[in-house]
């Protein structure tokens, strides 16, 4: 019995970690704070979910939004960044003040287990494609 306990018990943290979205999934209400403190989350009106993992495909986004400074707007999209790796002191120091000039929000993922959510491909921007809350569609651009 006391194995069996053990087991379970080693096996449970497993059963924590969220399971990157799919087609057909559901996406799960996720909130998170923006370079203004705001809360980014996505709506039933959401058509579109942006993500860039590292320096250089934040770079890709922010060079086509501003190409196409209304693009989040008219096309109900939100704009997702990984900053789980990067250190709190550097985010609030140099990242953030910087992200302030920008005219659009952009969610920071602060948190390795929030960034697992979000299906990924070496060296590529993920684009999720909403409908109702629902992943319509999946792409992996190298860029936009």
């Amino acid at each position: 019995m006391k194995k069996l306990l053990r087991a379970v018990l080693m096996l449970l943290p497993l059963g924590l970690f969220a399971e990157a979205l799919t087609l057909g999934m559901p996406i799960h209400s996720f909130a998170f704070k923006d370079q203004f403190e705001k809360t980014l989350s996505p709506t039933s009106q959401t058509k579109q979910v942006i993500i860039a993992f590292n320096k250089a495909q934040g770079e890709i986004v922010k060079t086509f939004l501003e190409a196409h400074p209304h693009y989040l707007h008219e096309n109900n999209a939100l704009y997702l960044m990984d900053a789980s790796e990067v250190p709190g002191m550097v985010l609030s120091m140099f990242m953030l003040p910087k992200f302030k000039k920008y005219p659009y929000s952009i969610g920071l993922i602060q948190e390795e287990k929030d960034v697992a959510l979000f299906p990924k491909k070496e060296d590529h921007i993920t684009i999720l494609t909403l409908e109702n809350n629902t992943v319509t569609g999946l792409e992996f651009k190298q860029a936009l």
